[in-house]
């Protein structure tokens, strides 16, 4: 995989761990959605200008966008791993750590499945509230306000994403 694209799929993958819309960071970046939509996925190439924006923006240091490395928690405490590869209108498949907190519901684009590997999860999606543990899934609209916390203990789950 060439450099710009590990750096857009780490770009794509900061942005989710935040559970930032394109719009929310382009306002933090100060560009366009229309643009970091671009960036991300290959239609407009990356320029190191725009990666120091990006990654400000982001409040990672701008080698977290171009060296990367073993994965950390997020400043939401979540810890992210991409499984596979990452093309820029598939799904982008994580296995995610959550940790046990006071959810906070955020949405964005897109669709997500989620499968509980380890643990129990409170899985929050507009109205509904319930509790996933070990083997059961859900899957449901991103645009919706939502929020996945884990419950007494860290919990693991694997999350498809898809546009």
């Amino acid at each position: 995989m060439a450099i710009e694209d590990r750096v857009r799929a780490r770009l794509r993958q900061a942005r989710f761990e935040r559970g930032l819309s394109l719009a929310e960071l382009a306002a933090q970046a100060g560009m366009t959605a229309s643009t970091i939509s671009r960036l991300e996925t290959g239609a407009r190439r990356l320029t190191l200008a725009q990666v120091e924006r990006l990654a400000d923006a982001l409040q990672l240091p701008v080698e977290a966008l171009l060296v990367g490395g073993e994965p950390e928690p997020a400043r939401d405490g979540r810890t992210w791993w991409p499984v596979g590869p990452e093309g820029p209108d598939g799904p982008r498949v994580y296995r995610v750590v959550l940790p046990v907190e006071e959810p906070v519901r955020h949405q964005h684009e897109g669709h997500q499945w989620l499968h509980v590997l380890d643990g129990t999860v409170r899985v929050l999606v507009g109205a509904s509230d319930r509790l996933l543990r070990a083997g059961e899934a859900a899957e449901f609209s991103t645009w919706e306000p939502h929020a996945l916390v884990a419950v007494d203990a860290p919990a693991e789950v694997l999350i498809v994403f898809r546009p």
